[in-house]
């Protein structure tokens, strides 16, 4: 993991060398306190996994008993999360909270999540959105229109790439150089080669849509696509599922219905993909 820069923060009790943290203007010690808090939860963010404290006081390069000091008031506000059993540290549900709502103050997601809602209703079916996130497609909302499914996929779930329906929108619409470390670990797990994953992609990009059939959940059927920002970028993807087997098959109504509102949206919203030339 890189580790986090800790930007000189000097010691909560001390005030040397204050000015490499805040401005000059403004040295209060309740905003140096914030600063120290940001790195700390800099670092929360990138490990993936809960820490124990020694290795996220390396992280920040602060000694183990100021970063305890921190954190105590982090968990309590629910940006950090200790766990009961091992005493490891990660991220907490305010964090997880602030992250959605700045995502979703993205216009074009914001849009794509009434877009869900409305195909959810009208397909019966249960749904989600997801962006691109280090590790592969992350789920950031959630819609149900239709009978329940039990599933384990919730908020902040990393989706497989190569065997969803949402890692193969994202797999056929985003420049391979940017996801080829997440491409590389699965192909590893699932020994499959390259011509697999064009086939895949080129399978993919003629149908319009990733369409799955029970590859995740037995006996699920889903379907998912793409919509991009202005700048012809992936926003997010949209994703649906029913439980009625080849239920959004091509050739199937819901299929035409989910891969014309798209279409809709994209025309109206104005983002187009970008062209293949671009990406590389």
């Amino acid at each position: 993991m890189t580790k986090a820069s800790p930007k000189n923060i000097p010691d909560s009790e001390t005030e040397h060398d204050i000015a490499d943290v805040v401005d000059a203007a403004d040295k209060r010690k309740g905003i140096q306190s914030v600063e120290v808090s940001g790195v700390i939860i800099a670092a929360l963010c990138d490990f993936k996994f809960p820490v124990p404290l020694k290795d996220l006081a390396d992280a920040v390069s602060m000694p183990a008993a100021k970063v305890h000091r921190y954190l105590a008031s982090l968990v309590r506000i629910g940006l950090a999360w200790q766990d009961d059993q091992t005493g490891l540290y990660g991220l907490g549900p305010m964090a997880l909270r602030m992250g959605v709502s700045a995502i979703e103050r993205n216009d074009v997601v914001m849009r794509a999540g009434r877009l869900l809602r409305n195909l959810a209703i009208e397909l019966r079916s249960s749904g989600h959105l997801a962006i691109w996130g280090e590790r592969g497609p992350v789920l950031i909302r959630t819609e149900h229109g239709g009978p329940p499914i039990i599933s384990t996929m919730g908020l902040g779930t990393v989706m497989p790439l190569l065997r969803s329906a949402t890692g193969q929108a994202f797999l056929a619409s985003m420049p391979r150089s940017a996801i080829e470390h997440v491409i590389s670990a699965e192909q590893d797990i699932l020994h499959w080669d390259d011509a697999t994953v064009e086939r895949l992609i080129a399978d993919t990009k003629h149908r319009g849509a990733a369409v799955i059939e029970g590859d995740i959940v037995p006996g699920l059927s889903a379907i998912s696509a793409p919509v991009y920002n202005l700048d012809g970028a992936v926003a997010c993807c949209v994703t649906l599922m029913n439980p009625n087997a080849n239920y959004f098959q091509p050739g199937q109504p819901a299929f035409d219905v989910f891969t014309r509102a798209i279409a809709d949206f994209t025309q109206s919203w104005g983002g187009t993909p970008r062209a293949e030339s671009d990406q590389a």
